[in-house]
Order: C-alpha cells, then sequence, then structure tokens
C-alpha cells in the first residue's frame, strides 16, 4: 500500500508528515488520522473515539502518561484497526484529555505488524503487511 505524506491538522502547514488514514472498528465509515510515531510503544488514540465506536473501557487498566508536551489519562483495549484492506487487532491505549487532532500508532500495536519504507524525499510511505 501506498500513501502520500499529509498536514495535520492544528500544525503549522509548512511540513507534510507521515500519516496515514485508518479504520477502527465501530467507526469503519469515519477513518482516522493517524500519524506513524517510531518513538511511541503503543498506539495511542483519542478517548472520544472509543466511545464513538461502542469500545467499553469500563474496566480497562488506566495508565497516567505524558505525549508531546502534555499528560493524560489512557485506558487499553484491545480492538480490530483497518488500514486499506489488512485488518489487525492491536491493543490501543484511548487517552483522555487528547489535545490533538490525529492519533498516533506506535512500535507494539502497528510497526510489529507492517514493514514501512518512508521516503521523505518523495513525502511517500510504502506499507506491506507482515507474514
Amino acid at each position: 500500500m501506498k500513501f502520500d505524506f499529509k498536514e495535520l491538522p492544528g500544525h503549522s502547514r509548512d511540513y507534510l508528515r507521515p500519516a496515514v488514514p485508518v479504520r477502527l472498528e465501530g467507526l469503519a465509515r469515519a477513518p482516522q488520522l493517524c500519524l506513524l510515531d517510531t518513538g511511541a510503544l503503543h498506539n495511542r488514540f483519542a478517548a472520544w473515539t472509543a466511545t464513538a465506536a461502542g469500545i467499553d473501557l469500563a474496566g480497562a487498566d488506566r495508565e497516567r502518561v505524558a505525549i508531546g508536551g502534555f499528560v493524560t489519562i489512557a485506558r487499553q483495549a484491545p480492538v480490530q484497526l483497518t488500514l486499506g484492506e489488512v485488518t489487525w487487532e492491536a491493543p490501543v491505549w484511548f487517552c483522555d484529555p487528547w489535545p490533538l487532532a490525529f492519533h498516533l500508532l506506535g512500535q507494539e500495536g502497528f510497526f510489529r505488524w507492517f514493514r514501512v519504507q518512508l521516503r521523505t524525499a518523495a513525502y511517500e510511505i510504502e506499507i506491506t503487511p507482515e507474514a
């Protein structure tokens, strides 16, 4: 699968970033813009997406984390994610507050499942599912 880099909402329009549209189970008609973050261990999504998708976080573990200059409470749930025609199950940490207009895909919940080639000079991403 090939994707072009995208502008992140709420950020300077001077830079294009490696971001892809991911569909969250229960929100299949509303792909979420996700930044590929090689420095993040986990997938981090806004808590409102869990609510909108009908994902129950009532008994989920809670963790206080700092991300990009803000502190948030994250609750984890295993969910199905879809990129293009590929669906996989991965843990997602749903965070509140979440002041970003995009979500993060990290090592354990995304990069473990895909081979990713960034071609920054061409502003392209090539993503291949791992066997």
